[in-house]
């Protein structure tokens, strides 16, 4: 009989997770407690307490080709940046290709998970739902795990000084939807996230005016690149983010500047270009441009209709306060002691195991702010969750888990991360070709070079898309490569709706661009071989 796995939503990365428990011969039973899969994309016209929430205008904020399940390619006619609707019809696509509604419980809510009275022998769980339809609860024993909740669904409200006597309405951006009921209002926005700039800049067209506090500053970057290219496609490479820092961050910072002079537009962090506290935002610089939109420095206290800067300023007739202040993650129904937290850091061993659980048969999926596309995260973390959960992968002992996410911590806290967002931020490639060794689906690049270097030049120089962790090994896909292969196929088709002129210099201009290409793939090549060769010869009159 197989063994049954819980799997706690039905949004990006409890719907791969059902996936993969059907491919590793596990028994899923997923709760959603909305009425249809999506999760954060299943948009509502209100809020809900308790539930992830959207505004109408919300847009990924990154491309489609980098946002897609690794073995399920996004259709071509779908916008790059896509919105709810289209996003939510990608995954109930998803969810009917791969045969996964009928292994989901809608409107049924996980009230409470707690280890089997047997647990240190069994592993097992018990786990407590509830039916939102007819109130009826239920209980039943499993045998695994995977937490699929998200963590966009408790907002983070902080305590500001005299917050308590402002006359006007506070709201976070939780709540928002659109910018009807906010025309013709003065309103100040606390934070300067993606949620806040896309905030601002919708209400700074109905709004009589609008401002952002921020205390740290961003770098603001354009969803189109050179040529109009997604800035993912070329910001997210394997050749890119093997560059040192030390000799990455000048280009990037003069890529990131020379459009807007952030400090000009009173955006600038106040520390150095360190590469973090980027923002999305098509729109942010223009609407300071226009006036549409000012910066403040942080909050320091309110009063009854304005509020007060550390830096002396004030704004009266304030009639709006928007917090687009993040979120919090809790565990609220797992049993307490399961996942522990040390002030804002969670004991996880790589973000997906809690690390002195023993024996370890639960896993959270999802908890991750990566530098670049989400649910193919989520998928790397839910084929090795249930490549253990089979026996096909093993783990270190808690003892060894525990230790290493200790030291982490303690590295984190030393280089001043505190932040819940930061604790849990990783380098997209880096954290995927990690967990892909694990389970032994990582690409090859040596072999492509020898054996196909047309495609290994597309795994290097191109967008590090999902399929690259299916072209061998566990998990293979046929039709990987084919994928690769034509990512810019499917990223200009939607946008082919007219049949444009090219100018005759465009051939020329490619030629070029080639012939560079191919110098810097030489240039590449040679520093790589002189340096695999000094090694070589180091160690050999080392030993002699």
């Amino acid at each position: 009989m197989a063994k049954t796995v819980c799997v706690v939503g039905a949004g990006v990365s409890g719907l791969v997770s059902v996936k993969q428990c059907l491919e590793e011969g596990l028994e899923p039973i997923c709760f959603e407690k909305d009425g249809d899969v999506g999760g954060l994309w299943n948009y509502h016209d209100e809020p809900r307490d308790g539930y992830p929430s959207v505004y109408n205008s919300c847009r990924i904020n990154n491309s489609k080709e980098m946002v897609c399940y690794s073995d399920f390619p996004i259709p071509k006619e779908f916008p790059n940046f896509m919105g709810h609707r289209h996003f939510k019809r990608y995954l109930q696509l998803y969810a009917e290709h791969f045969g996964l509604m009928k292994h989901i419980k809608f409107n049924h809510e996980v009230v409470l998970v707690e280890k089997a009275d047997d647990f240190k022998n069994s592993g097992d769980w018990m786990v407590t739902t509830k039916n939102l339809t007819s109130g009826k609860e239920e209980k039943r024993r499993v045998n695994f795990v995977m937490v699929c909740n998200g963590h966009l669904h408790e907002p983070n409200i902080p305590k500001f000084r005299g917050l308590e006597i402002f006359k006007g309405k506070v709201l976070h951006t939780h709540d928002y939807k659109d910018f009807r009921g906010f025309e013709g209002k003065k309103i100040l926005i606390i934070g300067i996230g993606n949620s806040a700039a896309d905030v601002a800049s919708e209400l700074s067209r109905h709004a009589k005016h609008v401002c952002i506090s921020t205390q740290r500053g961003t770098w603001v970057v354009q969803r189109a690149a050179k040529q109009g290219r997604p800035f993912d496609h070329l910001a997210v490479t394997r050749f890119r983010q093997g560059i040192p820092w030390p000799y990455l961050r000048p280009f990037m910072y003069h890529g990131i500047n020379n459009r807007y002079s952030h400090s000009k537009y009173g955006l600038s962090p106040n520390t150095s270009f360190n590469g973090g506290s980027v923002t999305i935002s098509d729109d942010l610089p223009n609407r300071i441009l226009l006036g549409s939109v000012n910066m403040k420095t942080e909050v320091e206290k309110f009063t009854e209709n304005g509020a007060v800067f550390v830096d002396g300023t004030e704004l009266n007739d304030i009639d709006v306060v928007i917090l687009a202040t993040g979120f919090n993650y809790s565990f609220h129904f797992i049993q307490k002691g399961v996942i522990r937290k040390e002030r804002e850091f969670p004991l996880l061993y790589d973000l997906v195991w809690p690390a002195d659980l023993e024996p370890a048969t639960l896993a959270i999926i999802g908890l991750v702010q990566p530098f670049g596309g989400l649910p193919p995260v989520n998928e790397m973390q839910s084929r090795w969750a249930t490549r253990v959960f089979s026996g096909n992968c093993k783990l270190p002992s808690a003892l060894k888990r525990l230790k290493m996410v200790e030291e982490l911590n303690a590295r984190l806290k030393s280089k001043g991360i505190v932040s819940a967002k930061s604790i849990i931020t990783v380098f997209f490639i880096q954290y995927v070709d990690k967990i892909a060794q694990y389970i032994g689906c990582k690409p090859n690049l040596w072999k492509f070079f020898f054996t196909d270097n047309a495609l290994w030049r597309r795994l290097v120089f191109g967008p590090c898309t999902p399929s690259q962790w299916r072209l061998e090994g566990f998990g293979k896909w046929e039709g990987a490569k084919n994928a690769i292969e034509h990512v810019d196929d499917r990223t200009w088709y939607p946008m082919q709706s007219r049949e444009a002129g090219k100018r005759e210099q465009e051939g020329i201009y490619d030629g070029y661009v080639s012939l560079l290409k191919n110098v810097l793939l030489l240039i590449a090549v040679f520093f790589l071989l002189r340096f695999l060769f000094v090694n070589v010869l180091t160690t050999f009159l080392v030993k002699f």
